[in-house]
């Protein structure tokens, strides 16, 4: 049964009002008495300065001598307070406190340590705002997102969306080095290939996925998804993991989901961590992070990260090496105006990458447990290399108290070679090695936006409009010897044993000369519009909408003996409308309907039709939601429907857009302090996927392949109250069932990891010395990860942090 659109005549009648309210808006309102709340935006900067562009927001007056503010610093203000809640968050850890003198005019004083112990941020609890937001003491719990792609930042409670947010207190915690090690955690991602394939990130959300199929943003610029292998841990504040579509957040974009990379930004007070660690196996790291003010008045900060990474990894023969240089700037040029800079060099190269098993048959795949799984089924000279560049500029600029500024641009260039060797099943019991060679390619990419907000009142409704325009640009370029002769030619003769692991030479094929043209290119353009209205406390919706157009050039001149070029340009008008109902401060209720049109996707190598380009697909998505913070916990409830256009590597190697994809589901998550002592990550996700109208009539309803139905995952955080600093973690971690062919006659067992780790912190005078440990798959579980990876074997990984 087709699922109802929405009316578009209703929401562009709603939209036309939003403008014409707009315009009427040329006079600021009057100013809030001082208990009601007002949206505030202050950034980091001097004590000073920050008091003065919080005065004006606030339209008081703030009476202080200057002696009593000289040298300090303020992490500023953003969200919503009332006028004294506000001061609180300026003034935190300042040893000063705001003091009403008469109406509209306060002043400073300062007060005792005992005092101002009680007034710094980490011991209070303003409005629900969490003192030190995303910290190991307030359970991970992030209130805030920074970017809500158009929308910009919004506190996490608030958005109609599915959303998760890893904090940087986590990432450390958890001895992230990449993003498998995050998303395995993850109740809402399964993990499709794991990095060291030598692929970007990839996934499986809501049930969709393949390999470099996660959708990425860098501080709300969308990048293409095989960007992402330049971007890095170790220099991240926090990732924002959005579950659904989210075209009108962050434009074209396929319906699973999207992981918003958030930058260290500088620190204005003196900041120096160094850590060593071991990432498994013999593969050590040295990571440097280093932060604080450039000048006395604040007006200019930086962060820098540095980072060296090499040795064997836990699966023998397998070698990782990472290098990385990020830095970043901030220049606070007024109260009204902040322009960032970011710049970054970084480099990644696997040697004997973790083997991709194709089989002829399924019938053909022999169990796990047969295996050895810390052993390669590949060659050790098989590599993937990446090289990053790139390079970025934002600014927020207030321009009165309706009209604010927002624009980032960043650009990126770089380069992935990679060569890998089978295993190929072509009979029970053994296995051949082709050989899938291919010389460097070229990426520039381009991203950038520019959005007006504007903020104002009709009456007792309340507007934040949002109008702008998001824009991608990415050409690649390939070599006319992208691939050589000997392609597919198996490097260890004829089939093998399973049980055999034969280490050969590396043969002689050259590849990467003579001239090379373009290849791939693909250009998006959003425009939008959207309106975040509150009626009152209880209700608010958001009504949006993006014209958005895809044009992409795909020239097949190495994998066909007649070049093949295939070109699109698309576009479309899609709706995005939520209604969200707050009953009492801590609840949250919405449902949201959105529309996204995203590429359609290109032939991967191993298809026959490798390098043909599928036509722009539009996807539409329903979610109902909640979300509840009870006590220290936030608890996350969404059920949701999406469907979408259907296309995957069929059994004839053909890659195919076949029928369509429903999959309705339902996500559950609690995050937090459950008591004083543990803390809990966790949740789980039930699916329903089916493939529906298909070409092959008997595979109707049956699900599509690689998507476990039943995700459940915990990490958890014990402290031990009789030894301060010293806490324990682990985790379990359950992937279901998993059906290997689109007839859904084979599957892959369920399958269940465990972690176990502990944590020390150990104060040195005013520095902290900081033990961290985890071993996952303790019990070194060996298992199909999918149709296409074995599991990791067990991995122990440990850091030592001094922070000073």
């Amino acid at each position: 049964m087709a699922h109802p659109r929405f009316p578009r005549t209703a929401l562009s009648c709603a939209l036309a009002v939003s403008l014409l309210t707009l315009a009427l808006a040329a006079q600021p309102q009057a100013a809030h008495a001082d208990q009601a709340t007002h949206h505030y935006s202050v950034q980091p900067t001097s004590l000073s300065q920050a008091l003065t562009g919080f005065s004006a927001q606030a339209g008081i007056t703030v009476q202080f001598t200057p002696a009593m503010v000289q040298g300090l610093n303020s992490k500023g203000v953003e969200g919503d307070y009332s006028v004294e809640q506000g001061f609180a968050v300026l003034l935190a850890g300042s040893g000063l406190q705001a003091v009403k003198l008469s109406e509209r005019i306060y002043g400073l004083v300062q007060v005792s340590p005992d005092s101002a112990g009680s007034m710094t941020l980490p011991d209070i609890n303003i409005n629900g705002q969490r003192a030190a937001d995303g910290s190991e003491a307030a359970g991970y719990v992030s209130e805030n997102i920074s970017n809500v792609g158009a929308l910009g930042g919004m506190k996490l409670q608030d958005t109609p969306y599915s959303m998760s947010v890893v904090p940087q207190a986590l990432l450390k915690n958890m001895l992230a080095t990449s993003t498998d090690d995050v998303l395995k955690r993850n109740p809402f991602t399964q993990l499709y290939s794991p990095k060291s394939a030598g692929y970007a990130s990839a996934v499986t959300i809501r049930g969709f996925g393949s390999s470099a199929s996660l959708n990425i943003a860098n501080d709300g610029l969308r990048f293409s998804t095989l960007a992402d292998a330049g971007n890095f841990i170790e220099d991240t504040e926090q990732l924002e993991v959005v579950t659904g579509l989210t075209g009108f957040l962050y434009g074209p974009a396929s319906p699973g989901g999207l992981v918003n990379y958030v930058l260290k930004r500088p620190t204005y007070q003196r900041y120096n961590s160094v850590t060593l660690g071991n990432a498994g196996g013999e593969n050590y790291y040295l990571h440097g992070d280093f932060g604080g003010p450039i000048d006395s008045e604040g007006k200019f900060a930086y962060r820098l990260n540095l980072l060296t990474q090499d040795g064997e990894t836990a699966i023998d023969l397998q070698k990782r090496r990472r290098q990385m240089i990020s830095l970043a700037l901030d220049w606070n040029v007024s109260d009204d105006l902040q322009i960032q800079f970011d710049a970054s060099h970084k480099e990644s190269q696997t040697r004997g990458l973790t083997s991709y098993w194709y089989f002829a048959n399924q019938a053909y795949r022999p169990s796990a447990s047969s295996l050895d799984t810390d052993k390669l089924y590949s060659q050790k000279w098989a590599f993937a290399d990446n090289e990053t560049d790139k390079a970025g500029v934002r600014a927020k600029w207030r321009l009165n108290d309706t009209f604010s500024l927002r624009a980032a641009f960043a650009a990126q260039q770089y380069t992935q070679e990679y060569t890998y060797t089978g295993p190929q099943v072509d009979a029970p019991g053994r296995y051949t090695q082709p050989l899938y060679a291919f010389a460097p390619l070229d990426t520039q990419e381009y991203s950038g936006y520019l959005f007006l907000d504007s903020q104002f009142a009709t009456g007792p409704i309340d507007h934040k409009v949002t109008l702008g325009y998001q824009g991608n640009t990415a050409r690649s370029l390939m070599y006319e010897d992208h691939i050589p002769s000997q392609q597919y030619v198996s490097v260890t003769g004829p089939a093998i044993p399973l049980d055999d692991q034969p280490q050969v030479s590396k043969p002689g094929y050259s590849v990467g000369h003579g001239a090379r043209h373009i290849s791939s290119t693909t250009d998006t353009h959003n425009l939008l519009i959207g309106d975040i209205i509150t009626f009152n406390e209880q209700w608010s919706t958001i009504l949006g909408a993006t014209h958005t157009q895809i044009k992409a050039y795909n020239n097949d001149f190495v994998y066909s003996a007649v070049a093949r070029k295939t070109e699109y340009d698309k576009s479309t008008t899609s709706p995005s409308v939520s209604l969200i109902y707050k009953p009492v401060p801590w609840l949250t209720t919405y449902a949201t309907y959105i529309e996204g049109l995203q590429s359609g996707g290109v032939a991967p190598a191993r298809a026959i039709n490798a390098g043909t380009a599928l036509a722009p697909q539009i996807s539409e998505q329903y979610e109902i939601g909640a979300k509840a913070t009870l006590g220290d916990t936030l608890v996350t409830l969404a059920l949701f429907n999406i469907d979408k256009p259907n296309a995957y590597t069929n059994n004839a190697r053909v890659f195919v857009q076949d029928g369509r994809q429903e999959n309705k589901g339902l996500e559950f998550s609690v995050t937090g302090k459950v008591t004083s002592q543990l803390t809990l990550v966790s949740g789980f996700t039930l699916l329903d996927p089916e493939v529906k109208k298909g070409a092959t009539a008997a595979n109707d309803g049956n699900a599509p392949i690689n998507v476990a139905k039943q995700l459940a995952k915990v990490y958890a955080e014990y402290d031990i109250a009789s030894a301060p600093g010293f806490a324990v973690t682990g985790g379990a971690f359950y992937t279901g069932k998993q059906y290997t062919d689109e007839a859904n006659n084979y599957e892959l067992p369920s399958f269940t990891t465990y972690d176990a780790g502990a944590r020390y912190r150990l104060p040195m005078g005013e520095n902290t010395l900081t033990l961290r440990m985890n071993v996952s798959n303790l019990t070194d579980k060996k298992y199909w990860l999918n149709s296409s990876y074995l599991g990791d074997p067990r991995t122990v990984a440990f850091s030592a942090q001094l922070e000073f």
